[in-house]
C-alpha cells in the first residue's frame, strides 16, 4: 500500500508543478459513517464513493492554514482558517482512495478569488479556530462562526489509545481531492509526510449546514463515528 501512494505521489510530481505550499496546524476531522445511498445522488457519477458496505463516511474537517504561498515564492504568504464538508471516493485516474469535497469556507476574503480563477469554488465564511489548555494541560478545541448558520463545535483531546487503522486510512490518507461537478469537476492532488494522528471527543457541535444540505440527519451530528486530529503538517498542492 505504502509503495503504491509513493508512485502515485511521484507520477503527481512528474507531471504537475506544485502550485501551493503550506503549513497545516490542528486539522480536525469528525466523521459519520451514512448510508451511500444518501450520498450517492449527491456525488458525481464519475467518481466511485470509497465504501465499506452500505455506509461511507462524511466528514466535518477543520484546520488552521499558514504560511500558505506560492510554491516558487516565498512571499506574500497567508493564513486563515478553513472549514469543509466532503466523504471518500476512488480516484478514475489512480483507482486510489480519494476525497470529494461538497462544500469548503475559508476565513480569509481574499483566497476564494484567488482559487476561483484555478475553478476551485471555495466560500468566505465567517469562521475561527482556537486551542486553548485547562489547569491539567489537556488541550480544547472551539471552532465558531457562521456558514448559512451558527457554527460552534467544542472538542477536547483524550487519553492515548489505539485507533482503527483502517478508518484512520480512509479518513486522512487520500492524497488526491475532487471539487465541482460535470465539466468544472477538478482534481487536486497533495504530497505529505507521514501524519501524526490523535483522538479527540466531542463535547459540543452546533453547526446547521450539514443537516440542511441533506448530508447528515438532525440526530445523527452530535454522534460521529470518529474524532480525530493532526497536529501539525506541511502539505504541496498541485492542481
Amino acid at each position: 500500500m505504502a509503495l503504491r501512494v509513493e508512485k502515485d505521489v511521484e507520477m503527481v510530481a512528474r507531471f504537475q508543478r506544485p502550485m501551493v505550499k503550506m503549513d497545516l496546524q490542528n486539522v480536525l476531522y469528525l466523521s459519520y459513517l451514512v448510508p451511500v445511498a444518501r450520498l450517492r445522488p449527491l456525488v458525481p457519477s464519475e467518481l466511485r464513493l470509497n465504501a465499506a458496505g452500505n455506509g461511507v463516511f462524511l466528514s466535518i474537517v477543520a484546520m488552521q492554514c499558514r504560511k500558505v504561498h506560492l510554491s516558487f515564492l516565498g512571499w506574500p504568504s497567508f493564513s486563515y482558517d478553513q472549514l469543509n464538508l466532503r466523504t471518500y471516493v476512488i480516484d478514475p485516474k489512480t483507482g486510489n482512495p480519494a476525497v470529494y469535497f461538497f462544500r469548503s469556507g475559508v476565513s480569509s476574503s481574499l483566497i476564494p478569488v484567488a482559487t476561483r480563477v484555478l475553478g476551485i469554488p471555495w466560500e468566505h465564511i465567517s469562521f475561527s479556530l482556537a486551542v486553548e489548555q485547562d489547569g491539567s494541560g489537556a488541550d480544547f478545541y472551539r471552532a465558531a462562526g457562521d456558514w448559512n448558520g451558527e457554527i460552534e463545535i467544542r472538542m477536547k483531546s483524550t487519553p492515548a489509545e489505539d485507533s482503527d487503522a483502517t478508518i484512520i486510512g480512509v479518513i486522512t490518507g487520500p492524497l488526491a481531492g475532487f471539487i465541482g461537478s460535470g465539466e468544472r469537476l477538478k482534481r487536486i492532488a497533495i504530497k505529505h509526510e507521514v501524519l501524526d494522528v490523535r483522538r479527540l471527543s466531542l463535547l459540543r457541535i452546533r453547526f446547521p449546514l450539514p443537516v440542511e444540505a441533506g448530508l447528515l440527519a438532525a440526530p445523527e451530528l452530535e454522534r460521529p463515528d470518529s474524532v480525530l486530529i493532526v497536529p501539525e503538517s506541511q502539505f504541496s498542492v498541485f492542481i
